[in-house]
């Protein structure tokens, strides 16, 4: 670095910049030695190449963590330069407080060591669980040998981390003894520049559009690995003030009363065990290796499609319909993207406004991709955004997708807003990944369109115009158009006939004369398409997102064992779906009913929703209501049981 320029950064910056470089080494320390402790005995059949991706991961965590408390400093520190003569006290001060928390940074990394192996996670807010027994808890830990061993570790890490921070901080202050003070404008635009680039820092990248996040640390599908980049202070201090969801969980009393229910709501036959597992045999056929492409359309209610007194919007979905299987009574998990990704790939219901793509991390699921990994598919997921929005890419990886295809595999410029490339470009992306394949075996493909969806902008260098009232219906179309052309496309390539198209929407649109809690919201379309094998036909049956992996499987006349919350509609039937919109629940029955309840007021409603009657006939049919109720009620309990039991980050 130029004499000059140096000497134009403030000294506190340069201090401050030496000790994040010093942290992300002790960091990396903390890192390998975690790594050597806690390594399975399968670790090594991880790519090396994987492994060493995690520990690059690890720098942005590393970063991340000293971020959050470098903002102290760098605002005392910046007043004590523009005030020398009164607040030069400042220094020392903040400087015992700063190097005090990084202290505290290593005893969690420290801690974090047996941590992870006696509870298979990270240090997070359940550490906290002893404080009322605090004597319990440190005979618990020091009881142990083993445990003085990586006290010792910390002391021997930090102790020499504080004697060279020490030294720094001499150096810091011989430099403010001899240095002239910068001018105050200079002050100013370094600590302009600093605070931007902590919060760069902090929010662990800059340019995606979601923040850092556990997900992010996904590599592969092996459990350990994707622990390797997760700095400790990063779970643990995120935990303790994680907002929705994020409450100690108590297995509910009742809970074998709500799995017995679930069980026989989802026709489980063998003797009760405490898991949803039924075991599904193939048909004498045979296997039938189809390809599969999942097309989960961005807010494609069935309002869309005329449903409720809409307009209709979607002239290629009705002329795929006309030979196609039509579910014309599905709906929607939740009311979020990432409830549909979750609930379509998963096979489970979202829980309520839980970010479950980001927080069901703990434990792949046996969905639709592992099942159909495990039977010898590739497996790609398509979306046309960052791949790290709601951890998407983390999840899908986790899950048994191999390959994942977004915004970073187009050319630059093609991206149209926020929401990355438009829909038909997503298509071909598919179209040309799919038939350049070496591979002969069956592929498996979800892909997530997002058009339909604001900022509302379509590409203009195509020659479908589109002529809705307005820029939301103009978008409609062109999602659609977009489709009709893809499958135009589809149907010249040698894969085509060997290929099972579905496409769903990831939830539907809130339409304020669709009751308390829209029903158009949740009322989404699944058309099933396969000539070969379905003639056009119509199930009217009440289906949801969860059942997609199962109807999948019945397909394919696959074995698995279906661990998941759906049936094979095609063989099954529910006598109701379930589905929620953040702090409301609902269902709709075989017969037409809509049960819903608002949670934050307590409050039930009994539509026969088909033509949108408002008569509420919660009460002079309280039995149903009352039925409906509990029903709902064991399933979700079912469902968050098993999710934080097995896969929620968060909790033991």
């Amino acid at each position: 670095m130029p004499e000059r320029l140096k000497n134009a950064i403030p000294p506190y910056i340069r201090l401050l910049l030496k000790l994040y470089g010093l942290n992300l080494v002790i960091f990396f320390c903390f890192r390998f030695i975690f790594y050597s402790v806690n390594q399975s005995a399968d670790t090594d059949e991880v790519p090396w190449i994987l492994r060493l991706k995690a520990f690059r991961i690890g720098l942005e965590f590393d970063s991340a963590v000293f971020c959050w408390i470098a903002f102290l400093p760098t605002l005392l520190w910046t007043l004590a330069a523009l005030f020398p003569k009164y607040l030069s006290f400042l220094y020392r001060g903040t400087y015992i407080v700063f190097v005090s928390m990084l202290a505290v940074y290593y005893f969690i990394c420290t801690v974090d060591i047996p941590c992870y192996d006696q509870f298979g996670s990270h240090l997070n807010r359940n550490a906290l669980l002893w404080k009322e027994s605090p004597g319990f808890m440190l005979s618990m830990i020091f009881g142990s040998f083993a445990y003085w061993g990586y006290l010792l570790l910390f002391i021997a890490i930090v102790v020499p981390a504080i004697y060279v921070f020490n030294r720094q901080y001499r150096v810091f202050k011989n430099q403010l003894a001899v240095e002239k003070h910068p001018k105050w404008y200079v002050t100013f635009l370094a600590f302009g520049v600093a605070v931007g680039l902590l919060i760069g820092g902090a929010r662990g990248r800059i340019m995606d559009r979601d923040g850092l996040q556990e997900g992010i640390a996904i590599v592969s599908e092996h459990a350990f690995t994707n622990q390797i980049a997760i700095n400790p202070n990063f779970t643990f201090w995120k935990s303790l003030v994680y907002d929705k969801g994020s409450s100690h969980y108590e297995v509910p009393a009742d809970i074998d009363a709500d799995l017995l229910y679930t069980r026989h709501y989802l026709g489980a036959k063998t003797p009760y065990q405490k898991n949803i597992d039924r075991e599904v045999l193939p048909d004498s056929g045979g296997a039938r290796p189809y390809n599969v492409v999942i097309v989960i359309m961005e807010s494609m209610s069935v309002y869309k499609m005329g449903y409720y007194g809409g307009n209709n919007l979607t002239p290629n979905l009705h002329a795929l319909n006309r030979e196609s299987v039509f579910c014309e009574n599905f709906f929607s998990s939740g009311i979020h993207t990432y409830n549909g990704l979750f609930s379509t790939v998963s096979g489970f219901p979202a829980i309520l406004a839980e970010k479950s793509m980001r927080s069901y991390i703990k434990a792949p699921f046996s969905g639709i991709g592992s099942l159909l990994k495990e039977h010898g598919y590739d497996t790609y997921s398509y979306i046309t955004h960052d791949p790290n929005f709601d951890n998407m890419s983390g999840f899908y990886k986790l899950n048994g997708f191999e390959h994942f295809i977004s915004e970073y595999d187009f050319n630059f410029g093609q991206a149209v807003s926020a929401l990355g490339v438009p829909d038909h470009l997503l298509f071909d992306k598919l179209i040309e990944t799919q038939s350049n394949r070496k591979s002969e075996r069956p592929f498996l493909a979800v892909l997530m369109t997002a058009s339909d969806h604001g900022p509302w902008k379509i590409p203009q260098d195509i020659p479908f115009k589109p002529n809705g009232a307005n820029e939301k219906e103009n978008c409609t179309l062109y999602a659609d158009w977009a489709i009709g052309r893809f499958m135009n496309e589809a149907k010249k390539q040698s894969w085509y006939k060997n290929t099972v198209f579905i496409f769903l929407g990831d939830h539907g649109l809130s339409m304020g004369h669709t009751y308390e809690m829209p029903i158009s919201y949740n009322h989404i379309p699944c058309i099933i398409h396969q000539p070969k094998l379905f003639k056009a036909d119509t199930i009217s049956s009440p289906c949801y997102q969860p059942d997609i992996p199962a109807t999948v499987m019945g397909i394919l006349n696959l074995p698995y064992t279906n661990r998941t919350f759906g049936i094979d509609v095609f063989k099954e039937k529910h006598p109701y779906v379930m589905f929620s919109a953040d702090d409301k629940i609902g269902c709709v029955t075989s017969d037409g009913y809509y049960y819903y309840k608002l949670l934050t007021t307590d409050t039930r409603y009994l539509r026969k929703y088909k033509n949108l009657d408002p008569v509420n006939y919660a009460e002079s049919k309280k039995v149903l209501s009352d039925s409906l109720d509990k029903g709902i009620h064991a399933i979700f309990e079912s469902a968050r049981y098993i999710i934080r039991k097995e896969h929620y980050l968060y909790d033991n």
